[in-house]
């Protein structure tokens, strides 16, 4: 994700800074469908028992689980990113998600799980 401007750079970072709940883009909305908050609502636990909450850490429990359920990368990270951020585009996941912080991200995804489950 590249911005030429800094106005375009702060409006592609202002996710960073929403309160919560995120409302989505309706691309992101897209991304949230019943398979994709079902394999949500199954990472939540398994991210929050991370010892270490860092790029490397979360990329390799996310690609754990994808690889353990038979799964593309894709129909995982594409959900994740539209909870994280309400976007479909991001600087990459798993920064966004270090950047954001355990809690933080824990909640973003809870909330995409609440709001698009009901």
């Amino acid at each position: 994700m590249r911005a030429a401007t800094l106005l375009e750079l702060a409006d592609k970072a202002v996710f960073y800074v929403m309160p919560r709940p995120l409302s989505l883009t309706p691309k992101a909305q897209k991304q949230v469908g019943p398979d994709a908050l079902a394999h949500l609502g199954t990472l939540v636990p398994r991210l929050g028992e991370l010892e270490d909450w860092n790029a490397d850490t979360l990329e390799a429990a996310v690609r754990d689980y994808v690889d353990r359920n038979g799964l593309k990368l894709g129909s995982v990270a594409q959900p994740l990113r539209a909870a994280l951020t309400g976007k479909t585009e991001s600087p990459g996941l798993f920064e966004v998600m270090d950047v954001l912080g355990r809690n933080e991200s824990l909640a973003r995804i809870e909330d995409a799980i609440m709001k698009r489950g009901n």
